[in-house]
């Protein structure tokens, strides 16, 4: 029986304005919601201390305490209280560096249920995750770290970022500034998915394969959500692409998600996620329970099981 810690980085804040981040605070409600509904239904947990702001609504269970933050008890403060060596549960996003320096916190006190923080430094830099991915001869996208001719029309996004956030679409033109920390990508017409897997030492197991609904408004292209097991069809090429990276990459562990779009026939990486992302939300509605019960049961016990993932049906899953 395990005790588990969730640190999730929007919802734990001493400070949060529901009015200027609705949408970033609602996806990362939806996250943590379906970590706590999911994993307090595995017998291996005995209690998941959740630390979130006040003001935020809770899910009522024996399982479950609730470490209040506010302005005077920050989640420093509650994390002080905890023994050494507690296991945790991270999500923090890439933007700037926030991954990066929670782990730099953390990980001298706690157990951080999830990749090592070299892994999580190379992951949490789209220009290095696609450098990395291109000398281990892993498909990625075409891109630059200057305005260089990658077609027509350029994705522009933060070397720094995560999900939608700031990320544009540029024609290809000289008056398009060099700027530092931004990621230059050639813009595909080709259809965007995507594909959770747990990984752990090298082994890896795809949990599920998502086409994304991606709209394009004004010169912004934005993800607004996916069809889970959408893609179910490309299962074993995803699950070809899915073993390469995860022999290459031995330190990614846990729940990964990675980003793809569908060139010349072929599937090429746009980024990797090391932590849970939004299509695990939709997971319960289009594969087994069994299923989503193994990753709750890897956290927990640390044992990476032969159990292979079950599809049911797709299921739309909106941001």
């Amino acid at each position: 029986m395990t005790n588990l810690i969730l640190l999730e980085h929007f919802t734990s804040q001493s400070n949060i304005d529901c009015k200027q981040d609705i949408l970033i605070l609602r996806e990362a409600m939806n996250i943590a919601n379906t970590i706590i509904e999911n994993f307090i239904n595995n017998p291996n947990l005995t209690k998941l201390f959740v630390l979130r702001n006040y003001e935020l609504e809770t899910i009522k269970s024996k399982k479950v305490i609730y470490c209040p933050i506010n302005k005077k008890n920050t989640y420093e403060k509650f994390l002080n209280k905890f023994e050494a060596n507690e296991n945790i549960i991270l999500i923090a996003p890439e933007i700037k560096k926030e991954s990066i320096n929670y782990h730099h916190k953390l990980r001298n006190k706690f157990k951080l249920l999830g990749s090592n923080l070299n892994t999580i430094k190379t992951f949490s830099s789209k220009i290095k995750t696609l450098e990395v991915l291109k000398k281990k001869k892993i498909p990625v996208i075409e891109f630059s770290k200057i305005n260089s001719f990658l077609g027509d029309i350029v994705v522009v996004k933060p070397e720094y970022g995560a999900g939608s956030s700031e990320v544009s679409l540029a024609r290809n033109e000289s008056k398009i500034l060099n700027k530092k920390s931004v990621i230059f990508q050639k813009f595909y017409k080709g259809i965007k998915g995507s594909f959770l897997m747990l990984c752990s030492e090298g082994s890896t197991k795809v949990l599920c394969c998502n086409k994304q609904i991606v709209k394009i408004n004004s010169g912004k292209i934005c993800q607004t959500g996916c069809i889970v097991g959408g893609l179910e069809t490309h299962r074993v090429e995803i699950e070809s692409l899915a073993r390469k990276i995860c022999k290459n990459f031995k330190g990614l562990s846990g729940v990964i998600g990675v980003d793809i779009v569908r060139s010349k026939n072929k599937w090429l990486v746009l980024e990797i996620n090391p932590r849970f992302t939004s299509s695990y939300c939709g997971l319960s509605e289009s594969y087994s329970n069994e299923t989503v019960q193994d990753i709750s049961s890897f956290y927990l016990t640390k044992r990476f099981s032969d159990f292979k993932p079950k599809f049911i049906k797709p299921s739309t899953y909106n941001f």
